[in-house]
């Protein structure tokens, strides 16, 4: 191939709008059925939007490229593009601050098992056509050299005349184009690779913050000590399992075949605190609730679990996803995935199915001693592989789909394949929930299990989660409760055995957590809440969130 001279301006105008219109089609899409594109108040929206975008990339290249450094910047943003890309419009990612935070998180907890799932065959294809190829390109361009004053020179006046012809279409069409975009500032998340720019800034920002000194909660909480007996529970907490999906709760595939013939489980549904884990785990287990929480402010003070060991509950943390994010650090932990045995039965696909929890309990089933919770983290419905997260004696609902992608199969095949993970989930909780009974003679024990999130399954052309949660639908995040407890659990709390809050048919939500752990284990805490325990009768019966929409979008 010969060679390409090109000015250095010449490239950068070229990639950006080669990665502009290639990058973006999710956003064209929203944009047509939106704009009138016919008038001239749709065509001058659209033309400011694209310039603006295409300049914001040129400034990008200009400010910060030179000679091989420029061909080097432009090949990133071509590949990282195309990445990007491909997840905003086939799958409906959006890749705010908690999106890139959770990749971060990935990286950080050397997640292999999560990162290679989303290699599927029509990424890697759209990479390599859309980013990795014309990257490759570059090798064969020639950059024009000038001194340095003159190069710049240049720069200066070619991002001028830039700015200048936006402000002269912008200008004009002034009015049209700030109500538009205030009507449909939700499209902004879709402007590839503009959004995770400004995102990635914001992060980068937040992370440079100085670190904040650790405030200890609720340090001299103590157990009432008025029930008559132990206690050991284990709560569960959940991955990607929509309430929805949940026979015990109306769903019409028997997804819950083992929990519904036991006596004595309960099931709500509720509003989750946000769309991802990283963001989910933590706050569940503050004592902020969602519309006071700050990751930030959050990690840098006592959770629920830190206040329980105050106290003098024995608090465990067993892992089997990727980390308990910074919520388990300041007691007794293990994570699965740290050193998994590869040749023992359970494990599979660089980790371990969640029935090996079955086993890491046994150590803390202990009747005497303090009493004992022990939450378990479990990998659950984990997407996109979802076939990935049961053995195959689980793979109940056919066909299912056994693709890494779930745009490579069918909705059918991917609702069933998401569907067996819930089933497999049913059958984890009937097993900790026979553990416990074996044990409740000596002490009263209960079985928690609440997710962390939820998960779209190709809704609206959306799949997995993480969407920012004023756009995120409801699938990603009504998630299920579910609550067993012995007889002489409810004997030693109540005067008459009863189901309260949770039986009453209440909406709950993530915040409903904490306050009912403590509630349980007859803590003494200024951060107590009894409104927000869900097994107390004085539960405010107006504390739920669900949105107004929420009925329409199930």
């Amino acid at each position: 191939m010969p060679t390409i001279r090109l000015s250095p301006w010449q490239l950068a105008v070229a990639a950006a709008i080669f990665i502009v219109a290639v990058s973006n089609g999710s956003l064209f899409a929203a944009l047509l059925g939106g704009l009138d594109v016919h008038s001239i108040a749709g065509t001058g929206f659209l033309a400011t939007l694209l310039l603006l975008m295409v300049l914001v990339l040129v400034t990008i290249f200009l400010t910060i490229g030179f000679g091989w450094l420029l061909k080097a910047v432009v090949g990133l943003f071509l590949v990282v593009s195309a990445i990007l890309a491909y997840f905003c419009n086939e799958l409906g990612i959006v890749f705010d601050q908690d999106m890139l935070a959770n990749i971060a998180e990935t990286v950080r907890d050397n997640n292999i098992a999560e990162a290679t799932e989303l290699a599927s065959a029509p990424l890697l294809l759209h990479v390599l056509f859309f980013g990795v190829l014309p990257a490759l390109l570059l090798g064969f361009v020639q950059l024009q050299k000038r001194n340095l004053g003159r190069e710049l020179g240049v720069r200066a006046l070619v991002l001028t005349a830039g700015f200048v012809l936006l402000a002269g279409i912008t200008l004009p069409n002034y009015r049209y184009i700030t109500y538009f975009g205030r009507e449909n500032s939700s499209l902004e998340v879709k402007a590839t690779p503009i959004y995770p720019l400004i995102s990635m800034v914001k992060l980068i920002r937040d992370h440079l913050r100085p670190e904040r000194s650790f405030q200890v909660i609720d340090a001299a909480a103590f157990q009432r000590h008025t029930l008559k007996r132990k206690s050991i529970g284990i709560m569960v907490v959940g991955e990607t399992a929509r309430a929805d999906h949940f026979s015990m709760g109306g769903y019409a595939v028997k997804t819950n075949p083992r929990l519904e013939n036991i006596p004595g489980v309960i099931f709500a549904d509720a509003d989750s605190c946000g769309t991802s884990t990283l963001f989910s785990v933590p706050c569940m287990f503050s004592m902020r609730g969602r519309d006071t929480y700050e990751p930030d402010e959050a990690s840098s003070e006592s959770n629920v679990l830190d206040i329980l060991t105050a106290a003098g509950v024995k608090t465990v943390w067993i892992d089997n996803n990727s980390s308990c994010k910074n919520v388990c650090n300041r007691i007794e932990n293990s994570n699965l995935r740290d050193e998994p045995d590869e040749a023992a039965a359970l494990y599979s696909d660089m980790g371990y199915f969640d029935e090996i929890l079955l086993q890491k309990i046994e150590p803390y089933l202990d009747t005497d001693g303090p009493d004992v919770l022990i939450v378990l983290h479990t990998l659950g419905s984990h997407g996109p592989a979802y076939s990935r997260r049961y053995p195959a004696e689980f793979g109940i609902f056919k066909p299912y789909c056994q693709q890494a992608s779930p745009t490579d199969c069918t909705t059918e095949e991917v609702v069933n394949a998401y569907d067996n993970t819930i089933a497999y989930t049913d059958y984890l909780l009937s097993q900790l929930i026979e553990k416990l009974r074996t044990k409740a003679d000596a002490v009263d024990t209960f079985l928690f299990y609440v997710s962390d999130h939820g998960e779209s399954l190709g809704e609206g052309g959306i799949y997995l989660h993480g969407l920012p949660y004023a756009i995120a639908p409801y699938a990603q995040k009504d998630v299920p409760f579910i609550f067993w407890a012995s007889d002489s659990f409810y004997e030693d709390r109540f005067a008459t055995p009863k189901f309260v809050a949770l039986a009453d048919g209440k909406h709950l939500s993530h915040d409903n957590i904490s306050h009912t752990l403590l509630g349980i284990y007859d803590v003494s805490a200024s951060s107590y809440l009894q409104s927000l325990d869900a097994l107390s009768s004085a539960m405010d019966p107006n504390r739920s969130r669900r949105i107004a929409s929420a009925n329409s979008n199930k």
